[in-house]
């Protein structure tokens, strides 16, 4: 066909499809209306409560993120008797309507600015009416899109009625349109030559000419494209296992509180999906969603759970939310899976058996462990399609995490999570998948997802037509955990990936809301640190149920758009605020356990030690104290040091230890002489610094060697921060590009030196910012930690510091959760380019032959590594989608520390534990209590976690190998205790180990995670 004519027939076509669904109605009538507004959600049950006023389409019934319950009525004329009865329902927002036992029954949105084909209106009333019956229909509204208000105008109708009317619907006229946009799908996946491509626009063509712009030609017009519809698919065609999916996101352009109701919109939706075709099948991850449901849609849980009994609504994920894997810490990591897990075996009896995150912002290597250990055997995402620079070689692998754990992993190919079941889709997803030329499936991933909403009834239309269609492939719904056991009788062929699942996109996450990231980061020391102390408490007196209701705030603000700071500044009002209650509520446990289980004495503090090394650094005793001698319990005088009324101690806390400290006299302490010149130098190491906070001179004296080399430490740097895209998730390669503008000092002094500790401050200035340093360098340590406090006031700039090593390494070795990774320091292929800024937990190491430097951190994680620069990105300040974020006050510490030898050997792991976790510092409290397990002996061995069993009355541990060695924990247990192992979700009882001498003995494989019961 002469391609001129082609292309004007395929206009045709396109045109034609967009008229025709304004054709769906044979007539109509308005709605008649009565609407309730509030500012807040108003439950069911409460809905009589208000004041309603008469609604009529055009006008307006609310602002941005306002509520309303709305009553609809209406009468069916004696003419429509018979016939199929819809509404359109577009109201200006998202719309949950109700049954008559005020169950949740039907979701209706507002159009998505991401997608303006995406509108769903349409509810269905009956397919025979009878004449005079009545519509009677309550509808909770939410004043926001799909997409919370994000490019969403008055123009474009928010909180506005523009269509409010039930008709006598076309059904013919509905089906031809689904017919159509299945064949118009497929001929924009051919190419113009194509004879197929041909065939079909000419068909499309004949159907528009049979419609002759009627609607009640529209069965005629369909019958012009039957032919082509049941040309079957090629035998040689791969399948593809279709399942329906709501990719929820429990905080991002909304707060919370509308995922609540976004969930019940989309799981009421897919129940009414599940009942209207046999075959379709849903899934649904994330604990904490059907939790939502169960409290506060009850009766809607029931049919939920009723269709998980029936096998077509699949549990998906075993995390309590779809979290973050680069920020959250290797135990948060445990409890997604601790609480998540078994929720959904407590709740439905069900196993889930794969690892659910397709939206990520990248992937640990320590995570295949984690999900192995936690009872999973699969791992799906899409993500990584998103990267910038090198596109993934595999679609189906075996993940491969650093302690050699593999996990058999898929990618959907259609490399999205929001698939249209139309052909174009399908086809690209059949020849994009890489092991295409062995394997016969792969997952297709339909429905709207972010928002939520799932497949609304035209995306299940189109997948049961292209079910069996010439030039597409096999379209099967089905169940992922049925495919993904299918696909597991391949693993011995598949490919393996090593290592870390590299997201070539969104580095920007790894800084943006840094508050939120430090109070994170706090809230999971604090918690770990609570139960070590709680578990010394008889077992009925453990504030089980408190823990865990805490950590399941902290893991829903885990979630993968709320802690990487991608979210709009609602959602961080609520976290700050959750956070805050997270650490009140950890000291009052704390304090609580303190009266119960230590003796009163006014003079006395007890230290309690909850890592596996010895706590060497200075500790802050009681104000009170200031001025006075203090003895360890052996009665040897401590160091101690007076510091603008506050009084440092510098003790040995050893191990999981209780150490009792008492309170000599007032004692006229001799005041140590503070030099005027910015040095800070002990035994170990000298710092020299000038007014510009500079670190000029780093020599160890233990190695013998300068440390610092070609350029000054601790610069600290504004730079332009304008990424092409994706406001707040990316930092772009070309900052770099443009000079960085350096702080300047109006401040400079030494302000403390002494027996434990010597501290110099600064007071500097950048942009339109002031920043604040304490430099602190103990009497006994390397150890130079920049205690941090900013009034940031940028837009669109980033504060980064850096320090210039002598060190010459290649690679860098990188904290990640439970373990740590090694990381090219060079550029030398696309690959290593692209890691331009990576993210590490507490610590980035580099050595060579003659020692190593590491930066630590308590709340940051993204690094730049080149060479021998350690870089570290403090703040940044986006405008989208919070134009607030990270204005405002800044606390945070990152510390230098040289080293002799390999990170293995050296102190950088024991003090970057100490950084994040000071000891708890009980005052008026004395007592040799012992815990109830702790660690003895055992190098890159550590004991993580004490705590109660969930759900059992037992103890837990968890014991983690940190150098990736073969290594030995040596464990002291209570007399008559032995350890059985269980897994990371406390299900199994594996090898039991008893002690000798009062110690058990654990083999430790490199990287390895062991958690056991005592018994």
């Amino acid at each position: 066909m002469d391609q001129k004519k082609f292309a004007i027939y395929r206009d045709r076509a396109r045109l034609f499809l967009e008229r025709l669904k304004e054709d769906l109605f044979f007539e109509s009538q308005p709605l008649k209306a009565e609407i309730y507004s509030t500012k807040q959600p108003v439950a069911f049950s409460d809905r009589l409560s208000g004041k309603y006023r008469e609604i009529r389409e055009g006008e307006h019934w609310g602002e941005a993120w306002d509520s309303a319950w709305i009553h609809l009525t209406g009468t069916v004329p004696a003419e429509w008797a018979g016939q199929p009865v819809w509404c359109r329902l577009y109201l200006g927002g998202e719309l949950l309507i109700f049954d008559e036992q005020g169950v949740p029954y039907y979701g209706l949105t507002h159009m998505s600015v991401y997608n303006n084909g995406y509108r769903k209106d349409l509810l269905p009333i009956t397919e025979a009416a009878e004449p005079g019956s009545k519509i009677d229909l309550w509808g909770e509204l939410a004043a926001n899109g799909l997409f919370g208000i994000e490019g969403i105008t008055d123009d474009s109708g928010l909180g506005r009625i523009r269509t409010m009317r039930f008709g006598h619907f076309n059904t013919a006229a509905w089906d031809l349109c689904n017919d159509f946009a299945v064949l118009y799908a497929l001929l924009e996946s051919l190419p113009d030559t194509d004879y197929r491509a041909v065939q079909v626009n000419m068909a499309l063509n004949d159907a528009v000419s049979a419609y002759a712009d009627n609607p009640a030609n529209a069965a005629a017009a369909r019958a012009r494209l039957a032919k082509q519809l049941s040309l079957p698919a090629e035998k040689s065609a791969l399948t593809t296992i279709a399942v329906g999916h709501a990719h929820i996101d429990t905080g991002w352009l909304w707060p919370v509180r509308e995922t609540i109701r976004k969930c019940a919109r989309t799981f009421a939706s897919q129940i009414y999906n599940l009942e209207r075709y046999p075959d379709y099948v849903f899934g649904a991850s994330a604990a904490q969603h059907y939790a939502f449901v169960k409290e506060y849609y009850p009766e809607l849980y029931e049919k939920i759970r009723q269709k998980i009994k029936e096998g077509r609504w699949e549990i998906q994920g075993g995390m309590w939310v779809e979290a973050d894997c680069n920020i959250i810490s290797g135990e948060s990591m445990v409890r997604q899976f601790l609480y998540g897990k078994n929720f959904f075996m407590d709740e439905f009896g069900f196993d889930v058996k794969n690892l659910w995150i397709p939206d990520v912002f990248g992937y640990s290597a320590s995570m295949p462990q984690i999900i192995k250990k936690s009872g999973c055997d699969y791992f799906i995402t899409q993500k990584i399609s998103w990267s910038q620079f090198n596109k993934f070689p595999y679609h189906t692998f075996l993940w491969r995490g650093i302690d050699n754990t593999e996990v058999l992993t898929h990618f959907p190919p259609e490399d999205t999570y929001n698939s249209w079941m139309l052909p174009d889709g399908l086809r690209k997803a059949q020849d994009n998948f890489n092991e295409n030329y062995f394997l016969p499936e792969f997952l297709t991933l339909t429905g709207i997802g972010d928002g939520g909403g799932g497949p609304k009834l035209e995306h299940i239309e189109y997948g049961l037509r292209s079910a069996n269609l010439e030039g597409v492939p096999h379209v099967k719904f089905g169940r992922v955990d049925k495919f993904l056991e299918r696909l597991s009788k391949y693993a011995d062929k598949l490919p393996q990936w090593v290592g870390e699942l590299y997201l070539e996109l969104h580095r920007g996450t790894l800084t943006t809301q840094s508050r939120t990231k430090r109070n994170n980061r706090k809230c999971e020391q604090m918690l770990t640190a609570a139960e070590f102390l709680c578990s010394c408490l008889p077992m009925a007196e453990y504030p089980a149920d408190e823990l865990d209701a805490l950590w399941k705030t902290v893991l829903l603000n885990q979630f993968h758009d709320i802690i990487p700071g991608s979210s709009i500044h609602m959602v961080y009002e609520n976290t700050e605020a959750e956070h805050a209650e997270v650490l009140k509520r950890c000291a009052a446990l704390i304090e609580t356990a303190a009266e119960k289980l230590l003796k009163q004495e006014k003079d006395a503090v007890t230290v309690l030690n909850t890592l596996s090394y010895d706590y060497t650094s200075p500790v802050r005793l009681p104000d009170d104290w200031a001025g006075c001698s203090v003895t360890d319990e052996s009665g040897r005088e401590i160091l101690t040091q007076t510091e603008n009324g506050a009084l440092w101690a510098l003790g040995n806390f050893p191990p999981q230890s209780f150490t009792t400290l008492t309170r000599g006299k007032a004692e006229k302490q001799a005041k140590t002489k503070v030099d005027k010149t910015l040095v800070l130098e002990n035994d170990l190491v000298r710092y020299e610094f000038d007014a510009d906070a500079r670190l000029l001179r780093a020599f160890d004296k233990t190695a013998n060697r300068e440390v610092i080399c070609g350029a000054t430490g601790n610069l600290l740097g504004l730079y332009v921060d304008e990424p092409n895209n994706w406001d707040a998730w990316d930092v772009d390669f070309t900052y770099q590009d443009v000079p960085p503008v350096y702080v300047t000092g109006s401040r400079a002094e030494k302000v403390a030196a002494g027996p434990v500790r010597q501290v110099l401050e600064f007071e500097l200035a950048v942009g339109k910012s002031k920043i604040r340093q304490q430099v602190v360098l103990a009497a006994n340590s390397k150890r130079l930690d920049f205690n941090t406090e900013v009034d940031w006031n940028e837009h669109h700039r980033m504060l980064r510091v850096t320090f210039p090593t002598a060190v010459r390494a290649t690679e860098a070795r990188c904290d990640i959760q439970y373990g740590y990774i090694t990381r090219p320091t060079h550029r030398n292929t696309l690959w290593d380019f692209a890691r331009f800024e990576v993210a590490a937990q507490r610590y980035v190491d580099l050595a060579d032959v003659n020692g190593g430097a590491a930066l630590l951190t308590d709340c940051k994680y993204g690094y730049k590594l080149l060479d021998g620069v350690l870089d570290l990105n403090l703040l940044r300040s986006p405008g989208n989608p919070d134009p607030q974020a990270d204005l405002g006050h800044h606390s945070f510490t990152y510390s230098f520390l040289p080293h002799e030898g390999g990170l293995t050997g050296s102190e950088v792991m024991q003090e970057a534990a100490c950084l994040n976790r000071a000891p708890l510092v009980l005052p008026g409290r004395s007592e040799a209590l012992t815990l109830p397990c702790r660690l003895v002996g055992g190098a890159g061995a550590s004991l993580e976690v004490l705590k109660l069993a969930y759900k059992r009355n037992e103890r837990i541990i968890r014991v983690v190998e940190t150098d990736g060695c073969n290594s030995t924990a040596r464990l002291a247990l209570e007399p008559g205790r032995k350890l059985v192992e269980t897994n990371l979700v406390e299900w199994s009882s594996g090898a039991t180990l008893k002690p000798e001498d009062g110690v058990v003995e654990v083999p430790l494989k490199p990287f390895e995670i062991r958690t056991f019961r005592i018994r």
